[in-house]
């Protein structure tokens, strides 16, 4: 990546999500476990589209992410409305005006919000029940009986299942995966049905930080044994950081420097309301970065900070790289999932980054830097 031609030509900081290494590896999963791929458009709202050939279905948790999608163009059928918080006016508008793929069931509220709209507008819609690992996502196993019992308009095609996000624990899946056929094994006998599909969210695990060693692709190999249990139903895994976290990088620049007893500080213009990793710890783990121009002088051991007045705000604390100038480019890796959307952005009113995607050896620019004064400034006019 030609990083000459970005500091001339686009403001840090900023994000670029590389679309040929997001294809690259969405195929990837697809080809390794050689089932349907689900696409959590939550992960990051600025690629659905650049994956909607490779993936079967989207994962859309709120009416925000409905309203980018569907702009977007993607395909209705191709959705799935899912998320805790289902409320009436945006189902509504949903059921009445689109034909969507799937709606999922998390509470017995939803069931009734489904029922009542599926029979307002006489309109066929088919669902997932969120069986829950007993957290605040989905149904008990007694709700999810109760909704095959008392359904009337929606039809049932399956059962969704996630209990988390970073798993790395090969025995907890398998006892998940064990208890979840056992319960639709009870259910299709209790009820003389068939659910056809399942989507489950295995919660793949990436690799964040140096000196972490992680083995993923023989990860992968035991997890596909693992889910090989499931494979007698059509079976969609649901990924989103595994999908995204890879094909993004984030640039800021070094803006000052200084010296006191504690060591070299070096601040940046971008910061913690920008940069999210997760399970970083206080700045104590060490992310996978890249400082350009790269340079062959001795190295000097930095503490990097953001450009927030909060103590917080710590990148890395006590690393060893190049002597560094004002004008040098840090660019940070495996940013594609979720550090455009979860940071902190409204503090200090800073801009948000502008966001570029790079494509076939150009840069597409998608969102210029947004002044966020104009958010937080309290308008007595209206």
């Amino acid at each position: 990546m030609d990083y000459n031609y970005i500091i001339k030509n686009f403001k840090t900081p900023l994000y670029i999500f590389n679309i040929d290494e997001l294809v690259r590896r969405t195929r990837y999963l697809k080809a390794f476990f050689k089932c349907g791929l689900v696409y959590a458009v939550k992960a990051n709202t600025f690629i659905p589209k650049e994956i909607e050939s490779v993936v079967e279905r989207f994962e859309i948790c709120s009416n925000g992410e409905f309203e980018i999608c569907n702009k977007l163009g993607i395909d209705h059928s191709k959705m799935v409305i899912s998320g805790v918080y289902k409320d009436y006016d945006s189902i509504e508008n949903m059921i009445s005006n689109y034909d969507i793929g799937k709606y999922t069931i998390e509470s017995l509220n939803q069931f009734e919000l489904l029922e009542e709209l599926s029979s307002k507008y006489n309109k066929e819609i088919h669902a997932l029940i969120r069986l829950t690992s007993n957290n605040q996502f989905g149904v008990s196993e007694e709700d999810f009986k109760y909704i095959l019992k008392n359904k009337k308009n929606i039809i049932v095609d399956g059962v969704e299942y996630f209990s988390g996000t970073q798993k790395t624990s090969l025995k907890k899946i398998n006892k998940e995966i064990d208890h979840l056929c056992e319960f639709i094994n009870s259910v299709e006998e209790e009820f003389n049905i068939q659910l056809n599909e399942i989507e489950y969210g295995p919660g793949f695990s990436i690799q964040y930080f140096q000196n972490e060693e992680f083995d993923e692709e023989n990860y992968f190999k035991e997890l596909n044994e693992a889910i090989n249990k499931l494979r007698h139903k059509k079976l969609y895994l649901e990924a989103g950081r595994s999908i995204a976290a890879s094909c993004g990088t984030y640039l800021t620049k070094v803006v000052d420097m200084k010296n006191n007893k504690n060591g070299n500080h070096v601040i940046l213009d971008g910061g913690i309301n920008h940069l999210v990793y997760y399970g970083q710890t206080m700045a104590m783990r060490l992310p996978y970065f890249d400082v350009f121009p790269k340079k062959d002088n001795k190295k000097e051991i930095y503490t990097l900070y953001g450009s927030l007045c909060t103590v917080n705000d710590v990148i890395i604390k006590s690393v060893e790289t190049q002597e560094l100038e004002i004008g040098d480019l840090f660019i940070f890796k495996n940013v594609g999932a979720y550090s455009s959307t979860e940071g902190i952005s409204l503090f200090l009113s800073r801009e948000l980054p502008g966001i570029i995607l790079y494509k076939n050896k150009e840069f597409i620019k998608v969102r210029d830097n947004l002044k966020t004064s104009e958010i937080n400034y309290p308008n007595y006019e209206k």
